[in-house]
């Protein structure tokens, strides 16, 4: 039996070593996970652009906004115009997660508060922000009470000057005459009070009030976030997937050379097989879009059209990749397997999950090398802030670039497969 079953588990690691891209795979995507979730994925952003606009006039403003610039987890940045307006439209462009306006008159009228505005869009960035506020603000408020005291200790020893004073001139006035002077003498060497003899409750606590005012997402819902980006995951996975699969199960049951010897052209082939993909695509699209507006209740923000054109270009790049799988694929599962190994970093490394911002600068680099991290700026954008073409068209350019090389790259080497 022992012999049986050694034979057995020889003949599987022959045929293992056969395949070799099953064999990479195996050995190599337990490392890439580990490196990934261990030193690349993080929630919380290292780093967040904040701005500090100063209208106070005051010491304790001055003191508040010099603790924000030079706190090292915030990265200041200069508006040109020191305004809400400037902060707002810097927020809008996604350079800004986090503006802090300081009010006339603040730490010296009681009503005046912080002004904070938060971008709702970069929720990872914006929670972070959030949660190291009053970290930063800790060399302020350590300020405002060290003055605070001093303010408190001057006026009380103020206080105890005077009342002296005013007791000694008393005495003074009761001491006769002649035993005015010796008495004075007298009372001159007596000492001071202190207050450090006296039981005087510490001051309350400052406090440097503010109100928050999260913009594009107020109740930094992860769902807000999550949808936009759902809609290009949903159809990429569905185009790749049925693209490599399909192709390669017309070849393993025979059918395609039968197609081959037809008076069909390869250029038609191939728009035939990829259009019934394309348009469950876009059915796929059109479902979790009207799932994420009537389930969820998020409001789509910018132009519909234009985004239905930019998923596009997506649908065009994922459609070739799966297209390009099939024909270096020899059966479905080498099919399935490569298509995995290429969408899982594709979604992992967008921004979707985690942010990029978070990442180490190596591994940020090979996320704008795939198509995804492109796309998911365009959806969040449009979706959550009205985003158009004129801040989104960087993405836009690599989205249509990448589109025009993969489905070239698939088209030739599908027609040579054919020949």
């Amino acid at each position: 039996m022992v012999q049986r079953i050694l034979a057995l588990a020889q003949k599987e690691f022959i045929q293992i070593r056969r395949e070799r891209r099953t064999l990479a795979m195996m050995l190599i995507l337990p490392i890439l996970w580990l490196l990934l979730f261990g030193y690349a994925f993080t929630f919380d952003v290292s780093e967040v652009p904040v701005a500090v606009v100063d209208q106070s006039g005051t010491s304790i403003g001055a003191a508040v906004a010099d603790a924000l610039r030079r706190y090292d987890r915030f990265v200041p940045a200069d508006l040109s115009d020191p305004s809400e307006a400037a902060i707002r439209e810097a927020i809008f462009r996604g350079e800004l997660v986090m503006g802090i306006i300081i009010p006339p008159g603040y730490g010296e009228q009681a009503d005046a508060e912080l002004h904070i505005l938060l971008d709702g869009a970069s929720l990872f960035a914006a929670q972070t922000a959030a949660r190291l506020l009053p970290e930063a603000l800790e060399p302020a408020q350590e300020e405002l009470r060290a003055e605070l005291e001093a303010r408190t200790r001057a006026r009380v020893e103020e206080m105890l000057a005077e009342a002296a004073e005013a007791r000694r001139a008393e005495l003074l006035g009761r001491v006769p005459p002649p035993m005015r002077a010796q008495v004075e003498q007298m009372l001159a060497a007596l000492p001071r009070p202190s207050l450090d003899d006296l039981e005087i409750a510490a001051p309350e606590q400052p406090r440097l009030r503010q109100t928050v005012t999260t913009l594009y997402n107020p109740d930094l819902k992860t769902a807000n976030v999550m949808i936009p980006g759902l809609l290009g995951l949903v159809v990429m996975f569905m185009t790749t997937l049925m693209a490599a699969l399909g192709v390669v199960r017309e070849r393993e049951l025979g059918t395609m050379e039968q197609l081959v010897v037809t008076p069909i052209r390869p250029a038609e082939l191939m728009i035939g097989k990829l259009l019934p993909y394309l348009l469950v695509g876009a059915a796929d699209f059109a479902l979790v879009f009207a799932a994420g507006r009537y389930l969820f209740d998020l409001t789509f923000a910018g132009n519909l059209p234009l985004f239905i054109l930019l998923s596009l270009l997506l649908v065009f790049t994922t459609l070739g990749l799966g297209l390009l799988i099939s024909t270096v694929s020899q059966n479905q599962q080498q099919a399935m397997q490569l298509a995995m190994f290429t969408l899982m970093p594709q979604v992992l490394l967008s921004g979707l999950i985690f942010p990029l911002d978070s990442m180490p600068r190596v591994i940020q680099l090979i996320a704008y090398l795939l198509p995804f991290t492109h796309f998911v700026p365009i959806a969040q954008g449009m979706f959550l802030k009205g985003q158009g073409l004129d801040l989104l068209w960087p993405n836009a350019a690599v989205l249509a670039v990448y589109a025009v090389i993969v489905l070239g790259l698939a088209t030739a080497r599908f027609r040579k497969r054919i020949a």
